[in-house]
């Protein structure tokens, strides 16, 4: 599941089971989405049977969510999520195994990259945006000459780059 906020760009990505209920994937939502950045006032979703049953209009119509579906058609609707798909593909591709089944471990890696990527828009990256800074990163560590008050735990830090 992969849930981008419109303004900021950021971006959550979500390791779903296959067989995901809408109440699973209502949980992973609040798990993962709602936890950190509240309820949202309107979603923007594919069709998929998951976000359009009941028991997902009905959650959010408690929540007061608007829900916004593509339609069948006319999946631009939803061009966003689906051009943030097509660059995770790109970025787990580079990076899975040849049995192709890592690639779950390698979602919060991924989500950290996109994060972080500045956009030619806005010139910074939903990071900014979200948080009003870049984060330090682990090469920003590594790089870093000042190893804090314990010079072990930079060492450990720096060899696991």
């Amino acid at each position: 599941m992969v849930v981008v906020d419109r303004f900021s760009k950021y971006s959550v990505f979500i390791a779903a089971p296959n067989l995901c209920s809408s109440e699973i994937a209502a949980e992973l939502f609040y798990k993962y989405v709602v936890k950190y950045f509240g309820v949202p006032a309107d979603i923007v979703s594919d069709r998929d049977t998951r976000f359009t049953g009941r028991f997902w209009t009905a959650l959010f119509n408690m929540m007061g969510t608007e829900l916004k579906f593509s339609t069948a058609n006319h999946p631009q609707t939803d061009g966003q999520t689906e051009r943030i798909n097509h660059l995770l593909e790109e970025y787990l591709r580079h990076y899975v195994t040849a049995s192709q089944r890592n690639w779950v471990a390698l979602l919060d890696t991924a989500q950290f990259c996109y994060n972080l990527h500045k956009s030619s828009a806005t010139e910074m990256s939903p990071f900014e945006i979200v948080l009003g800074k870049q984060p330090m990163t682990p090469l920003d560590v590594a790089k870093s000459k000042n190893q804090g008050k314990c010079p072990a735990a930079y060492r450990v830090a720096r060899d696991r780059l």
